[in-house]
This record gives structure tokens, C-alpha cells and sequence, in this order.
């Protein structure tokens, strides 16, 4: 009397579900003997599923996946609401923008031999190309724009902030005007001035501060590795 092999242990459900049709040959292998282990060869051959020795080499391997990842997102600066700094940014632009201001003035009346006044950077009459003084305020307004986008690039170094900081600055000039003059600006050539002064300044600005922006993004800053 022979003696009989042992009867195969009950398949897993997860096996189960991995079997294929018990009417083909892989499905009899796969239910009969050796169902666990063919269980695993079939799951291992499923598409979409991540082999162990796969992950292992992406997870070690120098310059893998999340190593590339964290790299890169340290490459990025974290930029915070902070009011101290936005409040800080905004006194140092608007500083720049009086300063530049008063020396384009200060330069353009030296040369023809001019009194500079304050009258010439407040009062919005002045501007205008029929009188010296308001030729000289126009070119003045210009070349301050042109000084006011280095400052754009140096202190606030983003190009989405460009046109905000130009806006307030040319906001807060706008108040000092009305109330210098104790009246609200109302020529047109000064408000076509300080559109022109803002689009100059924000587009000059947001070109340079973009230039920075994609020089400091390394784009070899992984390490390669030999496959």
C-alpha cells in the first residue's frame, strides 16, 4: 500500500484572487500543488506592480527619485507673510524712489544751470513740454524709472512683486503730491507721465528680477548615475 503525499494547504484569499481560471493548466498549477508559489510568480508578472528589487535600487541608487525631489525643492526659496519685511521693502523702494528722484533733478538743473525745487518732483502743474522746468521734470521722472527697476532687482528680487511695489510707490507719490499742493492731481500730462514711469519701471523690473530668478535654478544639480 502506497503511501499518499500530504493534501496542499488551503490557498490565501489574496492567492485566490492572483489564480488565474481553474480551467487552464496555470490555473490547475495555481489551485492544485504549489499554489503559493505560483501565486507570487503571477503577482510578480502583474502590470502596474512594484517589484521589491525595483524600489530597493530607486531608494538607494545616488540622485534617485526622492533624493532628486528634496533636492530640487531645496534649489526653491519658502516665502512666508511677513509684514515686517513687505512694510520694510516698501519705505526702502519709496527711499530709492525719492532718492534716484532728487538726484535726476538735482543733474538734469545742474546742466542747465537751473534752480532745482520741490515743486519740481511734487507739483503736478510743472510737467509739461512747454516750459523748461517741465521738460526737465518729465526727463527727471523717466530716468528715475529706469533707477527705481535696479532697485526693483536688488531689494526685492521676484518678478510677480514688481508691478505691486510700483504701484504703492507711485500710490504714495500720488499722496504726496495732493498734499503738497493741497489738491488732487489733476493735468494729464502728469498722469500720463506716471503711467509711463510705472509701466517702464514694473516691465524693466520684472525682466531683470526674472533673469536672477532663472540663473539660481541649477539644472544639472543631480548627480548621475551609472546604470
Amino acid at each position: 500500500m502506497g503511501l499518499s503525499a500530504p493534501p496542499s494547504p488551503p490557498l490565501p484569499e489574496w492567492a485566490r484572487r492572483l489564480c488565474p481560471s481553474p480551467s487552464s493548466r496555470a490555473g490547475r498549477r495555481c489551485h492544485g500543488d504549489g499554489g503559493l508559489a505560483e501565486a507570487r510568480r503571477v503577482s510578480s508578472q502583474v502590470p502596474g506592480r512594484p517589484r521589491t528589487h525595483g524600489a530597493a535600487v530607486l531608494t538607494q541608487a545616488p540622485g534617485g527619485g526622492r533624493a532628486a525631489r528634496a533636492g530640487m525643492a531645496g534649489q526653491f526659496r519658502s516665502y512666508v507673510w511677513d509684514p515686517l519685511l513687505i512694510l520694510s521693502q516698501i519705505v526702502l523702494m519709496q527711499t530709492v524712489y525719492y532718492g534716484s528722484l532728487g538726484l535726476w533733478l538735482a543733474l538734469v538743473d545742474g546742466l542747465v544751470r537751473s534752480t532745482p525745487s520741490l515743486d519740481q518732483m511734487f507739483d503736478a502743474e510743472i510737467l509739461g513740454f512747454s516750459t523748461p522746468p517741465g521738460r526737465l521734470s518729465m526727463m527727471s521722472f523717466i530716468l528715475n524709472a529706469l533707477t527705481c527697476a535696479l532697485g526693483l532687482l536688488y531689494f526685492i528680487r521676484r518678478g510677480k512683486q514688481c508691478l505691486d511695489f510700483t504701484v504703492t510707490v507711485h500710490f504714495f507719490h500720488l499722496l504726496g503730491c495732493w498734499f503738497y499742493s493741497s489738491r488732487f492731481p489733476s493735468a494729464l500730462t502728469w498722469w500720463l507721465v506716471q503711467a509711463v514711469c510705472i509701466a517702464l519701471m514694473a516691465v524693466i523690473g520684472e525682466y531683470l528680477c526674472m533673469r536672477t530668478e532663472l540663473k539660481e535654478i541649477p539644472l544639472n544639480s543631480a548627480p548621475k548615475s551609472n546604470v
